[in-house]
């Protein structure tokens, strides 16, 4: 009877061990993850979430290179346009120096010289993101700012300045009255156009970086990624191997014990009966 009952109590303990395993078979399978909580792998959960807080901070990451980049179209567009005025007010500039032309006429070409002075100033004045200017010199626009562009502290991009209004290109004092002050104008609007395109061609040059980081951030958050789901998704037809084992030691442990139980049961009786 006492080796019966040891041998039972041996029997039910194996029982318990590979019920708990194929449990443990059959959550991950359900899951499909390894890793369900801290007890499965305590290290490898804290690297699988290490790994998750970068994925995330890639993800943050491209959404503010985004906005940065909007921010910076808005500025390169209000300088296209404003190449447009200042080739206009050239040919104005160019026109009015013609001999050729009266008082009245060059009048008449000032009066849309100036015009364009001015819409050159509210162009710039009402370009704006997330009401930040981008083109006057104020806020975004008078450069400084940065963009966290990547997922760790101090990854940051600087956002490329602006200021396409007359008063900074140089072109407000300017009139074509005259034909000496025409010809003034057209100096001046020459300048005003190599600083345009300066400016313009700084900000193309930041928002190309911008798309460069953010495909790196892609690129990275993909990669880790599969780094993250390597350590912590379960190997299905391993775990199907593994469920199929258990579930015939619990099998041969739940015959085993029931004839042990029957065993002993008959061994009472025939004690009672004798």
């Amino acid at each position: 009877m006492k080796i019966n009952n040891v041998q039972t109590s041996i029997t039910s303990a194996a029982l318990q061990k590979t019920d708990s395993k194929l449990s443990r078979v059959l959550e991950r399978l359900s899951t499909s993850l390894r890793i369900n909580r801290a007890s499965d792998d305590a290290a490898g959960l804290s690297v699988s979430e290490n790994l998750r807080t970068q994925i995330r901070g890639f993800e943050m990451a491209n959404t503010n290179i985004s906005y940065a980049s909007a921010a910076q179209n808005i500025a390169e567009g209000t300088g296209n346009q404003v190449t447009s005025i200042l080739q206009r007010q050239r040919e104005l500039a160019l026109q009015a120096s013609n001999g050729t032309m009266t008082a009245e006429n060059r009048q008449t070409l000032n009066t849309e010289y100036q015009a364009l002075n001015e819409e050159l100033t509210r162009i710039s004045d009402g370009a704006q993101f997330n009401t930040q200017n981008v083109a006057n010199g104020q806020g975004l626009g008078a450069g400084g700012g940065t963009v966290q562009a990547g997922p760790n502290a101090g990854s940051n991009l600087s956002i490329q300045g602006a200021d396409f209004t007359a008063a900074s290109l140089g072109t407000a004092p300017t009139d074509i009255l005259n034909p000496a002050n025409a010809t003034n104008a057209v100096n001046a609007l020459d300048a005003a156009l190599a600083s345009t395109a300066n400016q313009r061609t700084n900000i193309g040059a930041n928002i190309n970086r911008m798309d460069y980081a953010y495909s790196n951030n892609q690129n990275s958050a993909a990669m880790t990624q599969s780094a993250e789901e390597r350590m912590r998704d379960f190997d299905m037809a391993e775990g199907v191997m593994e469920r199929t084992t258990q579930s015939l030691l619990n099998q041969s442990a739940t015959s085993a014990l029931r004839n042990f139980n029957e065993i002993n049961r008959n061994s009472l009786m025939a004690l009672l009966n004798g």
